[in-house]
């Protein structure tokens, strides 16, 4: 009898709760049926302020990971090896050339799924690192980028093959606790960071302060560091705008739902380098909230021809107060934008499109 597996996936799943780690985890929670996989999970980091950050535990969990994919590749034999390449980051880059070069000679093809942004570019400007790095992840046989990007992610490293695979979420049902004439009610869900816009959501709310546009913004997510927590605390109550704000801290499950069920609009002002995707977008989506977000990597692409988001320049703090007190003051179009954002999500980012299409990349590569 043939007890040979199919596929290897390798991957973060959470914590910590990132877009990368929660679509990571739907492809190691989904039963593929007569497709044989083995399942690895990588936990370099449990919380978010230590990704991409060099440590001795991460060193050691490294070579636990390389033999365990040693035995898997012994034992079940996969054909197929799929990874999720580095971001923008000298460690994990390190990490990657480390792992790759110990176990990619195992498997008979691979699959390269790039979620973080800024690779190339990155790997271009550190000299002899970056060109070690990208023989390491050349020629994969595919690569997968989650929006489209020209030129696709895999041709840099020469990959045989370019797809493109939109991610997808399956948001639980939820019901408005709120009351409908409540406060406007802004959301952020994210790193809290200076690359995810945190000081001008502190600069825009100043600036609908000022006109007297009646708001509260509502900010969901771990902090990527105790110092710029600080600077931020610092800027608020230096605006006077402690009663504006509500930290929550990362939520998951049943509490972010909830979160994005009672909120008016979302406002994500990215201008992080490594964005592509930005899976908060379509979480939001899926809750029927009208967008204010940036011209910025792939965000455009998300939300395209969907009339459901308001784009604007990046760290343009009175552009976004327009748009949100455009959409404070219109509660028809807030609906209107609203209705377009659901059946956008419906149209292109469910749970069951996402994984239909990561099937036939994998079915695909296995009969190729």
């Amino acid at each position: 009898m043939n007890t040979r597996s199919d596929i290897l996936l390798v991957g973060q799943t959470p914590p910590p709760y990132h877009g990368q780690a929660v679509v990571t985890a739907m492809l190691f929670e989904h039963d593929w049926g007569d497709l044989k996989v083995e399942r690895l999970r990588m936990s370099y980091s449990d919380s978010i302020d230590a990704v991409g950050k060099f440590a001795l535990g991460k060193l050691l969990h490294l070579l636990s990971l390389i033999l365990k994919t040693w035995w898997i590749a012994f034992t079940k034999n996969p054909a197929v090896f799929y990874y999720l390449p580095a971001s923008a980051n000298k460690a994990p880059v390190i990490r990657d050339i480390l792992y790759l070069t110990a176990v990619r000679w195992c498997f008979a093809k691979t699959i390269f799924h790039y979620h973080a942004g800024g690779l190339p570019p990155y790997l271009n400007s550190i000299g002899k690192l970056g060109k070690i790095a990208k023989k390491i992840y050349g020629h994969a046989d595919v690569s997968i980028d989650v929006i489209e990007t020209e030129p696709p992610s895999g041709s840099f490293f020469s990959s045989k093959e370019n797809v493109v695979v939109r991610n997808g979420i399956d948001a639980k049902a939820a019901l408005r606790s709120r009351k409908e004439d409540d406060i406007f009610q802004i959301i952020f869900v994210g790193l809290l960071s200076e690359g995810k816009g945190l000081m001008q959501i502190v600069e825009t709310a100043k600036i609908l302060k000022d006109r007297s546009c009646p708001f509260q913004c509502k900010v969901i997510g771990d902090w990527s560091s105790t110092t710029f927590h600080n600077e931020i605390v610092a800027k608020i109550k230096n605006e006077h705008l402690e009663d504006s704000f509500q930290f929550t801290g990362a939520l998951s499950g049943a509490d972010k739902w909830q979160a994005y069920a009672d909120a008016d609009c979302f406002f994500f002002p990215s201008h992080y380098e490594a964005e592509t995707f930005g899976i908060v977008l379509v979480e939001a989506m899926a809750y029927s909230l009208p967008l204010v977000t940036t011209r910025w990597r792939g965000i455009p692409r998300v939300v395209e021809s969907g009339n459901c988001a308001i784009l604007c320049d990046i760290k343009s703090p009175n552009l976004f107060a327009d748009a949100l007190e455009e959409l404070c003051t219109n509660a028809e179009k807030r609906k209107e934008m609203g209705q377009a954002a659901r059946a956008h999500y419906e149209a292109r980012y469910t749970r069951e499109r996402f994984i239909c299409s990561m099937e036939k990349v994998f079915r695909d590569a296995l009969t190729s």
